[in-house]
């Protein structure tokens, strides 16, 4: 648009204003005015500035004008308080059609990122998860205490206000009260669960107080409140109105109960990969085999709560490369199928895909060979197993097990294993095997012929992964104690890792006691040790039943002498290098070591407790702990 075009149109926006049209009348006489070019730049110059003023003194006098007729008056559209300066970005040409606010230097994202790793209790809770009435709730209305609830989960937002990049009136929107609606309407697709995992305060509860003692000629309550007989109160009773307290959850533990998981599905992609993408449902723990057919086709089955199968098969719009890398969230319930592209390049769509599901699905077995063996104690080995053309890449739940089955002597032996982390074993794990520890037994068929050095088993039959084991039960504690005996230790491995790692309602205390006969015995110690080192929440104790009480504590350490640690050759010779005793308790599981799990004041309190290990070992544990006081609804045995 040429500068005499724009100018007609700014005189022709400007009719009404007195000031806009003498600017204007007054910027194109020194147009006409000037013949030469020197002039006419010079008076183009003077006519730039004029419109200027002009729009800026227009502007001055609407917002002055519409201060006068509004004023003391709230916006009529969304309730906030009339600003001028609002107004004025909201005229001007250059105003944020995000309605973002400027904020305060130290506030951005990265910031609020910091804040949250800084160990800060932004929730105020004390790192505890509590459910949250909407009485509770709408108590926190204030600028310096203001929670909020989105779906059914309450965060304390008093910290985020500054950080919030539509201004703390805009937040101030959703103070008290659950703003899962005015969520949706502003930015659904934003992940607060990821940006407020640090302020989330608990569960938002619904209570419902119902008067079943209604005077006559009220309503009578809901038919699924009347008792399916009469009850006649006792004679002492006074016959006057009852409440009765009913509690409901507005949180997915409800939904949870009743609403079947049906895994959502996206793609998206970049130029040298495509991912898969499976929503399904927070802590829902799945079961994944992903196979491959070829280089354009691949299925992938979930196993899902419920014993139900959901089967989809691909169809790729271009070659992929096997294998490929399953990242999983259990914490959100989002598995990601990450495959590398063949050829390089954006794709125009993912291709095809078909879904169908089947509940009480029976058992499928594929075949695998021992490609790895190495001894870790003297009767137990780490496993390797590889895939039959190395086509299937399985994914186990935290807590469960597979089936593995050998011919040997013409009948088919099955026994149970828990494949444990990769970072369990001693050597790179491919990503299509399954590592396994096993241990010899003398008289057990499976395991002699499993670890046996020469020739490796093969043609193993493994199951798809089975268990009770639900990972939600633990989403409300944050002491957790594991008991573990010899073996039992495989399903605590990988439970390990996820309660460092876990977010949401972060881990204060995690005890693990491993009970073995001799030290030698002790499987994976020098992950454990590393993983003592690095996070001082976990704490592992270790109890032998067949060798002589550690010897007394000294002075300088009175909780006994430090654990020992490994030495190599070179520095076994050298003679600045001494070696300590291995700390450890002497006995088997008993009352007195339950009961530090059940004493509040003891450091290793735990309000949930899993246990396994062989069955003698389990039912002990179960009974001491019942002795000890220890709510047995929040243990989980695994069985073996």
């Amino acid at each position: 648009m040429s500068f005499c075009s724009w100018l007609k149109l700014f005189k022709r926006k400007n009719v009404n204003n007195g000031d806009g049209e003498a600017a204007a009348d007054d910027a194109e006489s020194v147009v006409s005015r000037n013949g030469d070019q020197k002039a006419v730049k010079s008076g183009k110059r003077r006519t730039f500035l004029a419109v200027v003023a002009a729009k800026k003194s227009a502007a001055k006098a609407k917002v002055k004008s519409s201060s006068e007729q509004v004023k003391g008056e709230g916006d009529e559209e969304d309730g906030e308080e009339w600003k001028p300066e609002r107004q004025l970005e909201e005229d001007g040409d250059e105003g944020n059609p995000r309605n973002k606010t400027a904020l305060k230097p130290g506030h951005s994202l990265m910031d609020w990122i910091r804040l949250g790793n800084s160990g800060a209790d932004l929730a105020g809770t004390g790192g505890r998860v509590r459910p949250v009435s909407h009485a509770e709730l709408a108590e926190h209305n204030k600028v310096g205490d203001m929670w909020m609830a989105i779906r059914g989960k309450v965060y304390n937002v008093t910290s985020y206000l500054d950080f919030h990049p539509g201004g703390v009136d805009e937040l101030m929107r959703g103070a008290g009260k659950d703003a899962t609606s005015l969520f949706d309407e502003v930015h659904a697709w934003v992940n607060y669960e990821s940006l407020l995992a640090k302020c989330f305060v608990g569960p938002l509860r619904n209570t419902t107080v119902l008067n079943l003692g209604s005077p006559k000629g009220t309503m009578p309550p809901p038919a699924f409140l009347k008792p399916p007989t009469p009850v006649t109160p006792p004679a002492d009773t006074p016959k006057t109105a009852s409440a009765v307290s009913i509690v409901s959850s507005s949180s997915e533990d409800s939904a949870a109960k009743t609403l079947p998981v049906v895994p959502r599905f996206d793609w998206i992609q970049k130029t040298a990969e495509v991912s898969f993408i499976f929503y399904t449902r927070a802590l829902c723990n799945p079961a994944v085999i992903v196979e491959c057919v070829n280089n354009l086709e691949f299925n992938v089955r979930f196993f899902l709560e419920g014993n139900v199968l959901h089967r989809y098969r691909f169809q790729a719009s271009n070659n992929l490369q096997w294998p490929c890398t399953v990242r999983q969230s259990l914490e959100t319930g989002k598995v990601e199928i990450v495959f590398n592209k063949l050829l390089p390049g954006l794709w125009t769509n993912y291709g095809t895909m078909e879904y169908d599901q089947k509940e009480n699905y029976e058992l499928e077995l594929n075949e695998y060979d021992v490609a790895t063996r190495i001894e870790i104690t003297h009767d137990s080995c780490v496993l390797l197993l590889r895939p039959k053309n190395n086509s299937i890449l399985q994914l186990t739940p935290i807590g469960h097990h597979i089936s593995v089955s050998a011919p040997i002597e013409g009948e088919f032996v099955t026994r149970s294993y828990t494949p444990v982390p990769a970072n369990a074993v001693p050597t790179d794990c491919p990503l299509t095997f399954i590592p396994l520890l096993v241990k010899t037994y003398p008289h057990g068929a499976l395991s002699r012929h499993l670890t046996r050095p020469v020739p490796l088993a093969t043609s193993l039959q493994l199951s798809q992964p089975s268990g009770n084991f639900a990972l939600a039960k633990l989403k409300h504690h944050n002491r957790i104690a594991l008991l573990a005996a010899g073996s039992g230790i495989t399903p605590m491995l990988a439970l390990l890792n996820y309660l460092l790692e876990r977010t949401s309602n972060r881990m204060e205390s995690i005890s693990l006691l491993y009970f073995n006969k001799t030290e030698p015995d002790i499987w994976c110690r020098e992950m454990l040790d590393n993983l003592c080192e690095k996070d001082k929440r976990l704490s592992v104790k270790h109890f032998l039943s067949d060798v002589d009480p550690p010897p007394p504590s000294s002075p300088s350490h009175p909780e006994g002498p430090p654990e020992s640690r490994p030495t190599t050759a070179s520095s076994a010779a050298s003679s600045t290098v001494t070696t300590t005793p291995f700390v450890h308790e002497q006995g088997r599981i008993s009352e007195e070591i339950t009961r530090r799990l059940t004493n509040v004041d003891s450091p290793l309190y735990a309000s949930f407790v899993c246990v396994c290990g062989p069955k003698p070992f389990n039912e002990l544990c179960c009974q001491h702990l019942e002795h000890a006081g220890h709510n047995m609804t929040h243990l989980h045995s695994f069985q073996g």
